[in-house]
């Protein structure tokens, strides 16, 4: 039977144990590294010569709190100590003493009284702390949770030889963070009745080559040497060659499918005035989604240019008295907050720009791009987020052809389910909310808004046609085609996550 070097001294060290043997001590045996022993290994059980079994083995480690803590004690044996000394002092004192942080402080206090090692008494009228006689007990003693902190303070242990009187230590420290349960594949080899017979007959070592050389071809070394066969059939090592990220692939074909339509790409900005923000869209300047709780506002600077005076008095007299019977909003438009920075909160500031910039049709645009908000972070909404805009200028369009467009765009993506109802924004009318089936979830996500601009909006721009507009909610889109159940893992630094996208 052919056997490589390897196969052979791999063989050779199993023959001098009865039973199975780790691959680990194999390995500190030939002192070869551990990867090279696994391949013989395998290749050993093909041949019927060996046999491996597989075991995943749970060892118990500390946390890096619990590493701070085996140095210094748990917060509530410190406190205990300082009691002794200090007993019925003021609290801070107490903590000076055992020389807690804040955040131990609290902790220590929680579980020394949930041990009944001290209560809260009062004397003279003021509320103190106080050892109790089973506080006084526990001095000289430990713990579970210290012996076990102690065990494992050197190096990790095996799961299954933490004596059964301190598992509920064991799940009592895990609950509180400072130590990890982590799991390791152990591989045991054995010989086969056939490869101990092999081992017995004596096992001639013959010098294989795995590639030829120049100077094997001029010493004539091959011709003494045998030539190892390659197995084909092998498994090879991972490989996880460079690619784009799953949310840009999304991003690329949406702009692919717009390009197609028609559509022609504009940029947006990442910071812009509350002008093209808000006010040149007719939202009003006392409006809920400028306070914090939506925009973000710029420090330094905090203004920015504002256009020519002819459009900044029209968008100020459509706020104040409106245009074409319109009442406006009533208000004494104010310049100065014109002036403010925020941070662009919504791409729909890149296409009114552009439609002040040429206000004559066709107009076929779209924006992919950032925009921040002072969002409550959870599995469907960050503070920065992907918003896709886009807007259609032409003479006699109508609401049915916006809802033409945005069916179109969702079934080229490839979801199906779409469904629209009656929205409010304060530069549309009528506007309209789109939703997308969600399966991963089985609910309906929000995932655009649109509508066709008001007179208020377009008049000052000098505008006279109709305009469609919507804005998607790009990462929610992203999430729904990559079927992801949580939008944070479209910015995770998980390579594991993003190596097994296709």
């Amino acid at each position: 039977m052919n056997l490589d070097r390897y196969e052979r001294k791999v063989l050779g060290v199993l023959a001098q144990y009865e039973g199975a043997v780790l691959v680990e001590d194999v390995t500190k045996k030939l002192q070869i590294d551990q990867a090279t022993v696994m391949r013989a290994c395998l290749s050993l059980q093909e041949k019927n010569l060996a046999k491996i079994e597989g075991k995943e083995i749970g060892y118990v480690k500390l946390s890096e709190e619990g590493r701070k803590y085996a140095q210094k004690g748990l917060p509530e044996r410190r406190l205990l100590k300082a009691l002794v000394q200090a007993s019925g002092k003021p609290l801070p004192e107490i903590f000076s003493l055992a020389s807690l942080d804040p955040d131990e402080q609290q902790i220590a206090l929680a579980w020394i009284r949930r041990r009944g090692w001290a209560e809260f008494r009062k004397k003279d009228g003021e509320t103190v702390l106080e050892i109790t006689q089973k506080g006084k007990d526990e001095l000289e003693g430990k713990t579970p949770e210290e012996e076990l902190i102690e065990s494992v303070r050197e190096k990790a242990l095996e799961l299954d030889s933490v004596r059964l009187d301190l598992r509920d230590a064991l799940q009592t420290l895990q609950r509180r963070g400072l130590l990890e349960i982590l799991t390791k594949k152990k591989r045991w080899v054995e010989l086969s009745g056939q490869g101990r017979e092999l081992a017995k007959k004596g096992l001639e070592e013959i010098e294989e080559i795995t590639e030829l050389t120049r100077e094997d071809l001029i010493t004539g070394r091959w011709r003494k040497a045998r030539l190892k066969k390659y197995d084909v059939t092998a498994p090879g090592p991972a490989i996880y060659p460079a690619k784009i990220h799953p949310q840009r692939r999304v991003i690329e074909e949406l702009r692919e499918i717009l390009l197609e339509m028609g559509f022609t790409e504009i940029k947006s900005r990442i910071v812009e005035t509350e002008f093209w923000n808000f006010d040149a869209l007719f939202q009003a300047q006392d409006h809920p989604a400028r306070e914090i709780h939506d925009s973000l506002s710029v420090k330094k600077p905090k203004e920015g240019k504002l256009p020519s005076n002819r459009l900044l008095r029209r968008v100020a007299q459509a706020h104040e008295k409106g245009v074409v019977g319109s009442t406006g909003w009533g208000y004494k438009f104010n310049p100065a907050i014109s002036k403010r920075l925020v941070l662009c909160s919504q791409t729909t500031a890149a296409t009114v720009r552009f439609l002040a910039s040429k206000p004559e049709p066709p107009v076929k645009v779209f924006c992919i791009d950032r925009v921040y908000r002072h969002e409550h972070i959870d599995y469907k909404h960050l503070a920065e987020f992907y918003q896709c805009e886009g807007i259609v200028m032409d003479k006699g369009l109508t609401l049915r052809d916006m809802l033409g467009y945005l069916k179109l765009i969702v079934n080229k993506l490839g979801l199906e389910k779409i469904r629209f109802r009656p929205g409010y924004f304060p530069y549309t009318e009528p506007s309209v909310e789109a939703e997308v089936y969600f399966p991963e979830k089985n609910e309906w996500i929000e995932v655009l808004g649109a509508g066709m601009f008001r007179p208020e909006l377009l008049r000052p721009l000098g505008i006279k046609y109709p305009v469609l507009a919507w804005g998607i909610g790009f990462s929610r889109l992203a999430m729904i085609k990559l079927g992801i159940s949580d939008i944070r893992d479209l910015y995770s630094c998980d390579l594991e996550w993003i190596r097994q996208q296709r």
